[in-house]
């Protein structure tokens, strides 16, 4: 009966946290050659002067692309759905032709207290603005490049995410709202000037746009951001064996994928090349990768991918660290207390499946997540930037056998 008690529990976790990237999605425009809302709000877009592009894929008519000028934009007629006082996530594929000039993305009241995010060419800076007060990331955005794009308010805190990793948080501003125009896409806009301004580049593109009238986690952002951009990139893991340390990775879907460039670190910072493997090139189906670390170094090693397409252009994967000492008896993370990345170490006797549950200190679950573990200790990263300060439990579910670990988030 125990058994039964906990694999029912992991299968309702598992299943409320597949409904959770639904729960709260007002508006979802997927831009498949079409401007047709999803999200459960009731409201539509118009556009002007644009067409329907390649995406990350190479798929013609999958993005919304501008021309470059005042007159190419998109309007959205919201119904008041996205005149957010509370908090709202806002998560989107974004493609830059060029960074030489500002350009907007998406601006809804930013002049007047509301939400604006755009890219500010003199500082190299992606830029979230609500309330009149505004957080940027340096060099976030690369031309020529595809990436996932989501903001955040959650309280008063501002926070923006790249490719589903957190680059720059802050506090919002002090300005009251208004929303006396509608929200536009491609462009800022602030009527007392004339209008449109700081269009986006000609040829740059927008995909995937999704708004929620509530804060997503940074474990959903990171969810989203695999959806919002097929970036290839899926599950990617390590496990120290009797032959070393061996680096596992999936991709799901490649597009002009060149090969990947296996990183080594001792301090989680300085990284130097150790191998590369050539990759698929193109593929929709997942392809896994393999490659073992025969001469790991001593204590800590810290391994991350650099994806390297034909052009040149690179982003990297995660991090993940593993112990390289005898064998765990049981489940250890590090560091803590954590600001950032939560590092994980789960031995297995056998190949298996287990699951991986954070709640907060009042037992609301925060972060659930399935994963495949092979004999010997298999290390893990769970980015946790975006949990409030404070006591959390960390547990790992494995058959009838469940293992439970305090750490502190900073």
């Amino acid at each position: 009966m125990k058994k039964i008690f906990l694999l029912s529990i992991t299968v309702l976790i598992i299943e409320i946290c597949q409904a959770q990237l639904t729960s709260g999605l007002v508006g979802y425009f997927n831009l498949d050659g079409n401007l047709t809302n999803s999200g459960s709000a009731s409201m539509s877009a118009t556009t002007f002067n644009t067409s329907f592009g390649t995406n990350i894929g190479g798929t013609a008519n999958k993005a919304l692309q501008f021309a470059g000028t005042t007159t190419s934009y998109g309007v959205i007629t919201d119904n008041g759905n996205l005149d957010f006082s509370g908090d709202f996530s806002f998560s989107f594929g974004i493609y830059l032709s060029s960074t030489t000039v500002n350009q907007g993305f998406y601006d809804n009241g930013l002049n007047y207290g509301g939400l604006g995010i755009w890219f500010f060419s003199s500082d190299n800076t992606l830029r979230l603005n609500f309330k009149n007060a505004s957080i940027g990331a340096v060099g976030a955005l690369p031309v020529n490049q595809w990436k996932a794009v989501c903001a955040v308010r959650t309280g008063s805190t501002l926070l923006l995410y790249v490719n589903g990793v957190q680059v720059a948080s802050g506090t919002e501003g002090t300005t009251a709202i208004s929303y006396p125009n509608p929200p536009v896409l491609g462009q800022m806009y602030y009527a007392p000037t004339g209008g449109n301004y700081n269009p986006i580049a000609n040829g740059s593109k927008m995909d995937e746009l999704r708004i929620y009238n509530r804060a997503l986690s940074a474990s959903e952002v990171a969810q989203l951001a695999g959806i919002t951009l097929p970036v290839s990139l899926g599950d990617f893991s390590a496990v120290k064996n009797t032959n070393g340390i061996t680096l596992n990775w999936e991709t799901f879907s490649e597009a002009n994928t060149a090969y990947f460039d296996i990183e080594r670190s001792n301090n989680g910072n300085d990284f130097v090349t150790i191998a590369n493997q050539n990759a698929k090139g193109n593929s929709v189906t997942r392809q896994v990768y393999t490659y073992t670390d025969i001469n790991p170094l001593s204590g800590v090693s810290y391994y991350r991918l650099r994806m390297v397409d034909i052009n040149g252009s690179f982003s990297y994967s995660n991090k993940v660290a593993v112990k390289n000492n005898s064998l765990f008896i049981s489940v250890a993370i590090f560091p803590n207390p954590v600001s950032n990345v939560l590092q994980v170490q789960i031995p297995a006797k056998q190949k298996t499946v287990v699951t991986m549950i954070i709640c907060d200190a009042g037992g609301k679950v925060v972060y659930t997540k399935e994963a495949q573990v092979s004999e010997g200790n298999n290390a893990r990263s769970i980015p946790v930037s975006g949990f409030a300060s404070g006591l959390y439990q960390f547990t790992v579910v494995s058959g009838g056998d469940k293992q439970t670990i305090s750490f502190i988030k900073q």
